[in-house]
């Protein structure tokens, strides 16, 4: 595997540079019909700026919505992560599972998106969002999502 953060960051550095000077600053474009175009601006950077850089395809529709299964997000060190907990089919939104460390070597855990908290506020894309595939210790949380800051975490892309 190959470590691509650097390719990840600059993807990260030009998406909310767009939605931070291009959007956010005028209070008409802080609506959810903006949010739908700055996705589809995004989709298409990652995939000059990421995909197209590591040889690799994604079908357009599937970006940020499904785990990318050769995007590994690794933990640098023993860091926080907030797992998804979800307390029906519906409600999705709560990251407050008891589990709330991951060492690296704990777990894989394969990119989907990055995520903030308000998608209509300054974005800065804090954390990664990630699928849980393999957690051998917490088998029981394998296809949950987790949310990890960026700082303690990079990105490696697998050779198959």
């Amino acid at each position: 595997m190959r470590d691509v953060s650097s390719i990840f960051d600059h993807f990260r550095i030009s998406a909310w540079t767009i939605w931070n000077t291009a959007f956010w600053p005028l209070p008409d474009l802080r609506n959810w019909d903006s949010v739908d175009r700055f996705d589809g601006i995004q989709r298409a950077l990652f995939d000059s700026l990421v995909l197209v850089r590591v040889d690799r395809e994604w079908p357009v529709e599937n970006i940020f919505r499904a785990a990318m299964p050769f995007f590994h997000v690794v933990p640098k060190h023993d860091t926080q992560i907030m797992i998804q907990n979800p307390r029906s089919d519906r409600q999705t939104g709560y990251w407050d599972h008891p589990v709330k460390q991951i060492k690296p070597g704990d777990a894989e855990l394969h990119f989907i998106a990055y995520f903030d908290w308000d998608r209509m506020d300054y974005a800065d894309l804090r954390y990664y969002r990630a699928q849980i595939t393999k957690f051998e210790v917490h088998s029981g949380l394998v296809g949950r999502e987790v949310l990890i800051e960026t700082s303690d975490a990079k990105i490696l892309v697998s050779d198959e």
